[in-house]
């Protein structure tokens, strides 16, 4: 079932108000907290795909995915 107009407005008006009363502060280190949770999660899948790499062998093909997510990115 698809939230009524009124809902979906309700909803967007309450995320805007939540936004403007977020500190300055906070929104600045939105981003690299984004970027942390995002590389310990696949830190984590990478050492459930490959569980007797040490932590250097994980950190090395962390690295080598993002070079190759990099690569792809700029041929779009």
């Amino acid at each position: 079932m698809e939230p009524t107009p009124e809902i979906s407005e309700a909803i967007y008006r309450q995320k805007v108000l939540r936004a403007r009363r977020t500190p300055p502060e906070r929104k600045l280190l939105a981003p690299a907290r984004l970027y942390e949770h995002a590389r310990s999660i696949s830190m984590a899948g990478i050492r459930n795909q490959h569980p007797h790499a040490t932590a250097e062998q994980v950190r090395q093909l962390f690295q080598r995915r993002l070079k190759i997510a990099r690569e792809l990115d700029k041929e779009l």
